[in-house]
């Protein structure tokens, strides 16, 4: 039943490609950032990535009206550090070692342009905004779910991709949280705002469920930004209060000892396991002006470079991760790209018109979009996530809204200087 489900939902999504370059986008967005299509026994083995993408190149050419590239900040930050990897690629000389990671991220890179192509005006954004939140979102309360049936017992793990884990799927959710707020704002419907209310509470308790640390540290970056951003503190400060109460109620006393850990790191193998991590990658940047290219979790390295060689494992940091991989240059691209994206939101928050409606959503989905970067920068910092397509997803999104804020703030100042 979940196969032939999954199979009609790629079969919906092809023929709406097919119809309509933006609906490709939507769903190349919901099957790359979910994975859904993993969770079938039959569907993991099929091609849905390449159906929808190609499919969605012969919409564009069918449909060139509904197609406009143009540069923006971010995207230029973004070929800057695409092109970048591919030359670290190449300087690694190690391709067969590199290629299933550099395909991958070049694959998903591709298509961050096209997509940028395809979103067009306000509402097209609004669309981008959706397809993240159902991708995560429906996953993320089914694992609240399970996480209150079970006392939080078990550990929530992700439906697979860059987001298997239980440590990233729960950074992803916690990254998803203030863009359902912004929905929910936006919502005319009661019982979509309901629905998105108890799936933002269903999403917490899931990402708390997944028993990481990384995740907690997120959720307080990004909850504090929250309420203090936003003018509904009371709705928030009410659903974070219910959040606490349900941890000290129904978490067991595993989970409080695992999150001790972070004021702890010294007594914690997996904490020093980081930072021998870390210490192997920035050696490895000193050493190496193009880094590693895309793997370089081995013995050679981590005896090389690191502080213990019997400890190996992944950079669990987003910043050490490009850095040992791409050296400091691919790592100031990094850097560049996401400061880039978050100056994009802060000048549509800045620009945007309050006393409209409009305006207030566009300044709403700005300040959402800072919280989620904000817990994407903290939780990154202990996650090797550097490649997870959703933050990106939403800077094009933010890198739209912000053109077409500019271009509605040009429009309004010539019209005052033509009045008389």
């Amino acid at each position: 039943m979940r196969d032939l489900i999954l199979i009609a939902l790629v079969a919906v999504a092809i023929v709406a490609t097919l119809r309509k370059p933006i609906w490709g986008a939507l769903f190349w967005i919901f099957f790359s950032v979910s994975s859904l299509h993993l969770l079938g026994y039959k569907t993991a083995g099929l091609p849905v990535a390449m159906a929808i993408g190609v499919c969605l190149l012969l919409s564009i050419l069918a449909h060139r009206s509904e197609f406009s590239f143009s540069w923006t900040k971010p995207l230029v930050w973004l070929a800057l550090f695409t092109l970048w990897m591919n030359i670290t690629y190449l300087a690694s000389f190690q391709f067969e070692v590199n290629y299933p990671m550099w395909e991958r991220v070049m694959k998903i890179n591709l298509f961050m342009f096209v997509i940028s192509g395809t979103i067009l005006n306000r509402k097209n954004i609004d669309q981008v905004i959706w397809a993240l939140v159902l991708a995560l979102g429906l996953l993320g309360a089914k694992g609240g779910l399970f996480t209150i049936a079970h006392g939080g017992a078990y550990i929530v793990w992700g439906p697979g991709g860059f987001v298997g884990g239980n440590n990233e799927f729960a950074l992803a959710l916690v990254m998803i949280i203030p863009l359902m707020y912004y929905l929910r704002i936006i919502s005319e419907n009661r019982w979509i705002k309901h629905a998105l209310l108890a799936m933002m509470f269903l999403c917490a308790i899931s990402a708390l469920g997944s028993h990481s640390r990384g995740a907690l540290l997120a959720m307080g970056a990004m909850g504090v930004m929250l309420i203090a951003r936003s003018k509904q503190r009371a709705t928030l400060s009410l659903l974070t209060i219910v959040i606490v109460a349900f941890v000290f109620l129904f978490m067991p006393m595993e989970w409080f000892e695992r999150m001790s850990t972070i004021t702890s790191y010294e007594e914690d193998r997996s904490a020093m396991g980081r930072i021998n991590a870390w210490t192997m990658a920035f050696n490895l940047a000193l050493d190496k002006f193009f880094g590693s290219s895309f793997e370089n979790v081995n013995f050679e390295y981590f005896s090389r470079y690191g502080l213990d060689s019997e400890y190996i494992q992944g950079p669990h940091s987003i910043y050490f991760e490009v850095l040992g991989q791409h050296g400091f240059v691919g790592l100031f691209l990094f850097l560049g790209m996401g400061i880039s994206a978050w100056y994009c939101a802060g000048r549509v928050i800045k620009l945007s018109d309050g006393k409209t409606m409009q305006g207030a959503r566009d300044a709403m989905l700005g300040q959402m979009a800072k919280a989620s970067f904000v817990a994407f920068a903290v939780g990154g910092a202990f996650l090797g996530l550097a490649y997870f397509d959703m933050p990106y997803y939403l800077m094009l999104a933010i890198a739209k809204l912000d053109q077409l804020t500019l271009k509605n703030h040009s429009v309004k100042e010539a019209r005052q200087d033509a009045m008389p």
